[in-house]
């Protein structure tokens, strides 16, 4: 897991915290994502913290299998519970650019339909969250974009200092 990764659920640890407790209903009986001996949750809040916990780490393969269980619970239940869940994994480390891409849409859709206002804490955190790792990918893009200018610099400085001793026959700087 990288530090991008690991620092990054903090806060929505924290706004978890925070959001409104309470029932949930349409919530599946079947929360396999929670790993525990405790058949229910408190909140949907805890379930979804679960929910994050679980489907972070996957890989993109196991990713994949996620989303077609999801798309399973989305025909049977378009509920904001199961719209959260299907942010979260488009939000996952693994679920690629087209992914991270629809995750900040999926939450101003869940928003513009009044289904999210339950959970409107979460939905900031994750936008927030979302924001963020869009900032560091552009960064890092812009650090290596700027890492690639200085190599061809220098390869162009090599190739011209080569072509110095060729002419020459010595390297440049040294008197022959």
């Amino acid at each position: 897991m990288t530090a991008m990764h690991r620092y990054s659920l903090t806060p929505l640890l924290l706004v978890l915290s925070f959001t409104a407790c309470g029932t949930l209903t349409g919530r599946p009986t079947d929360e396999y994502w929670f790993k525990s001996d405790a058949k229910t949750f408190a909140s949907a809040t805890d379930s979804l913290l679960a929910y994050k916990a679980y489907v972070w780490p996957l890989s993109a393969a196991e990713l994949a299998k996620e989303n077609e269980q999801l798309r399973d619970a989305l025909a049977r239940d378009s509920g904001e519970f199961q719209r959260l869940r299907q942010i979260i994994a488009a939000a996952a480390p693994a679920a690629g650019l087209r992914e991270h891409a629809r995750a900040p849409q999926l939450i101003d859709q869940l928003e513009r339909d009044g289904r999210g206002s339950r959970f409107a804490t979460l939905l900031a955190a994750l936008r927030a969250e979302l924001a963020e790792r869009r900032r560091i990918e552009d960064k890092l893009r812009d650090e290596a974009r700027r890492a690639d200018d200085v190599e061809q610099k220098l390869d162009a400085l090599k190739n011209i200092e080569k072509s110095l001793i060729d002419r020459t026959g010595t390297p440049a700087g040294k008197k022959p």
